[in-house]
């Protein structure tokens, strides 16, 4: 008999309740949508709780596409007791005195220890099936079955209490897809010797799922499919797909498998041609209408959804913006915190190091957990040393550049990195410089730079899933250092080698030496490999900062967002100006920007300017909508000009920045300089401007959940050198 068709397909996210199993959860949404097609993608536990992504009609063929690789958990490890089941639905088969320490500070450094790669044996109680039967099963009827350890990884793990009158600690996990935190709380309690299970359990994300992208059961079953339809997620978007919206020609060649096509795709605000062999998701009237394949010259069928899954986002690439296509308030916000380099991995630890004789100094960030020990020089009473990966964990993979905009191309190659280090059980080191080494090679040649220096570190560590970064002080001595003794007296003075990844025309040491090929040759006598990465492609042209740098001084601050892979921004103090904007009712920022960062040409754009603001509940971030003036004042007095300035008149703004430091985001190119014959002109162009702003960026400031790790002073000071973390 043939299936009766779906009502719709989507998927949701369910705030699953403790007590139900995710097979219940199933049933009382096939229920409360009224669709027999329901299935869930990442069981949870009966007792936990938390983010369940849940397919509904056509969408249930998406749960076995989801990679949803890294989930994130808020747990209560109860000490003192051990059970059958590893969480508190067990029965008790082993405790133990809780010994003091384990609520002081050695609660932390254990915790810390967490991150990294593990062997974890899973529950015996729990979904894994040996010898097609699931374990589970087994437990329950009393048998004994061998399940084999599997390698998993804790990205993160944070101690957010201790508890010591309920004997417990609370933690905040980031990890890999497969592992068990029943299993995580089960060893740590061996560990410890006191015994530990999970007395309570809640998911925070799944992939890019977070709890704030939840309904409740009872809001389902009060709103039912309307609601559904409402809160569905964006398909694309959490199957992590570039999305090709297909034109009403090509739907019919769709629908019947012929091949169509490459066309460009949307890849978060880049505007591209799919990759030979990508994935791309079809979309059309807001549904994906299917998953192809880039074969050849031509995108390939690899999966079609009869019914189009609802929810896929309306979204355009940078230059596509306008009053018909503007951005919601999502989107803006993402724009912004992309751009700032907001979000991700938090906390970590810090340390000078002085290396290579005393010629090498700098500093290192480095994930929480990461073992360390701290060497002094054998020779001297001299206070300065370096910390070292301690020997049991001491392999590394190094990934070698300036990183100067952390385009793109740089992220390809931390990618690269990422594998490399995966692949050797090894961990992932940045190594960067501070300033620019051209900033020293050449002086005031040196091209501008497209973003603070003491911003890459701390971006680097915190987005692009580093363990560490070194940040070496480039001076005149670092140049002329050869490139042997930096990497055996730098690089292995911290660790073990195992892997050097650069780009294919890096250059380190004196004179430029250490090429790929003399690099290679120094790794084949000391046992280390170097990989050459060609340059990432875009357009038919290699993405290099100064491919970057000329987009800017053209202007085209859109087609510089899709090299970076983010919007531009420039960092600088409010001083008083000319106020054009506030005479037309409208406050104006007029902004000294930095010395040494990449300004677009002069011109007129759209973007944002973030303030740091106080409030009743402490600090926070606001992005404002701003219309940017960027050049020299044309006024309409024939013969006036002045210095070049970047003047932004904000909507919704109210208050006074004097003074303060403000991050400015170009997001479109509106309009060239000129000269105006009248007030009355200016007026009509100012209020032309703001309106434009107005319908595509909106007109109310976004409030920013997070603040960035450092004040612009700190980050400032760094670039300088002039203070260390």
């Amino acid at each position: 008999m043939a299936r009766r068709p779906s009502a719709f397909s989507a998927l949701i996210a369910i705030d699953k309740p403790a007590g139900m199993t995710s097979h219940d959860v199933v049933s009382r949404v096939r229920r409360a949508v009224g669709e027999r097609r329901v299935g869930h993608a990442g069981t949870l536990d009966p007792a936990a709780t938390g983010v369940l992504v849940v397919g509904i009609g056509q969408a249930t063929k998406l749960l076995g596409m989801l990679t949803l690789d890294r989930k994130g958990y808020v747990a209560t490890f109860q000490l003192g007791a051990e059970t059958t089941t590893d969480d508190a639905e067990g029965e008790i088969t082993r405790t133990a005195e809780v010994p003091e320490d384990c609520y002081i500070q050695h609660a932390y450094a254990t915790v810390c220890s967490l991150v990294g790669w593990h062997e974890q044996v899973p529950p015996a109680y729990s979904a894994v099936s040996v010898g097609g039967r699931r374990a589970y099963d087994a437990a329950r009827a009393g048998e004994k079955i061998e399940l084999t350890a599997r390698r998993v990884r804790i990205y993160d793990a944070k101690l957010l209490g201790v508890d010591r009158k309920a004997r417990t600690w609370e933690l905040d996990l980031d990890v890999s897809k497969g592992t068990y935190v029943r299993s995580i709380a089960r060893d740590l309690g061996r560990e410890l010797g006191c015994y530990a299970h999970v007395s309570r359990l809640t998911r925070t994300f799944s992939g890019p799922v977070t709890l704030a992208d939840c309904v409740s059961l009872e809001e389902l079953e009060v709103g039912g499919a309307e609601l559904a339809r409402e809160r569905c997620l964006d398909p694309a978007a959490v199957l992590g797909l570039p999305v090709r919206e297909l034109d009403v020609s090509e739907v019919v060649d769709v629908s019947c498998g012929r091949r169509i096509e490459p066309g460009m795709v949307l890849d978060g605000i880049v505007s591209r041609p799919p990759a030979p062999g990508e994935r791309v998701a079809l979309a059309f009237g807001g549904g994906l209408a299917g998953i192809w394949e880039r074969r050849g010259t031509s995108l390939a069928c690899s999966t079609n959804f009869p019914q189009a899954i609802e929810g896929v986002l309306a979204a355009c690439a940078l230059a596509e913006t306008g009053p018909d296509r503007p951005l919601d308030a999502p989107a803006a916000e993402g724009l912004v915190r992309d751009a700032l380099g907001m979000g991700g991995r938090r906390g970590g630890g810090s340390n000078n190091v002085c290396l290579a004789g005393g010629v090498v100094r700098g500093w290192t960030l480095e994930r929480s957990g990461l073992d360390l020990e701290w060497l002094r020089p054998a020779d001297g009473p001299s206070p300065d040393g370096a910390w070292r990966f301690a020997s049991d964990n001491s392999r590394i993979v190094c990934a070698i550049g300036a990183f100067d905009g952390l385009h793109r191309g740089h992220q390809a190659l931390i990618a690269r990195a990422r594998k490399e280090a995966d692949e050797r059980g090894a961990m992932l080191m940045a190594v960067t410089f501070t300033p620019d080494p051209a900033r020293v090679l050449v002086g005031d040649a040196a091209p501008v730079d497209l973003m603070l220096a003491g911003e890459r570190p701390s971006m680097l560590f915190r987005l692009w899933d580093v363990d560490a970064v070194l940040v070496v002080d480039f001076t005149p001595e670092v140049a002329a250092l050869p490139y042997e003794r930096f990497v055996r007296e730098a690089l292995d003075a911290l660790g073990d080698v195992v892997a050097i990844v650069v780009g294919e025309d890096f250059r380190l040491g004196a004179g430029g030496a250490g090429d790929v090929a003399a690099l290679s040759e120094l790794g084949s006598r000391d046992g280390f490999d170097v990989i050459g990465m060609r340059l990432a492609d875009a357009g038919g042209a290699p993405i290099t900062s100064t491919r970057i740098r000329a987009l800017l001084a053209e202007g085209a601050v859109e087609q510089a967002a899709a090299l970076l892979g983010r919007c531009h921004h420039v960092v600088g103090e409010v001083e008083h100006g000319r106020g054009e904007g506030t005479g037309f009712g409208f406050p104006t920022a007029n902004v000294r920007v930095l010395d040494g960062l990449a300004l677009p040409s002069e011109g007129v754009y759209a973007g944002y300017v973030v303030v740091s603001r106080t409030c009743e509940n402490g600090g926070a971030v606001e992005a404002y909508p701003a219309a940017i003036n960027v050049g020299k004042p044309r006024s309409f007095s024939p013969g006036e000009e002045g210095a070049q300035f970047l003047e932004a008149t904000l909507l919704g703004f109210e208050g006074d920045l004097y003074g303060q430091s403000v991050h400015v985001v170009f997001v479109r190119w509106l309009r060239e300089p000129r000269r105006f014959d009248s007030v009355e002109e200016l007026e009509r162009t100012v209020l032309d401007n703001v309106d434009w702003v107005r319908q595509v960026l909106g007109e109310a400031p976004i409030t920013l959940s997070r603040v960035p790790d450092f004040s612009l002073d700190e980050l400032v000071a760094r670039s300088r050198g002039e203070v260390r973390p």
